[in-house]
């Protein structure tokens, strides 16, 4: 299993971001060795609905069964939803803290 955590940079220790789609980074996280490859959003100069397809393409490919962000508009939500895609929000931190949040809770989430 793998989250994938919007982030404001590539690093484990940078900022998590707010939106999915605005987000600078995507750090695709093995929750168990913290092992991480970030992706930069080619997204941001999409934006919409095709934009939102993409994300879950994107992160289906990189094998992510959860999404750990700020927040999420109501419409792209639903679309990570239908394609089984597990949005966790209210997230704050470092991406490094929210992972770790994400493995000592995620028990009552999967």
């Amino acid at each position: 299993m793998k989250v994938a955590v919007t982030s404001i940079g590539p690093k484990l220790d940078d900022h998590i971001g707010v939106r999915p789609d605005k987000c600078s980074f995507w750090l695709v996280v093995d929750p168990v060795t913290m092992e991480c490859e970030a992706i930069p959003n080619p997204l941001l100069s999409i934006g919409g609905p095709a934009a939102r397809k993409l994300i879950a393409q994107i992160l289906q490919e990189h094998r992510v069964t959860f999404i750990l962000a700020g927040g999420c508009g109501c419409d792209q939500l639903k679309e990570l939803d239908e394609e089984g895609l597990r949005v966790l929000l209210g997230m704050t931190g470092s991406v490094r803290e929210t992972v770790e949040q994400f493995n000592r809770s995620r028990f009552s989430w999967v």
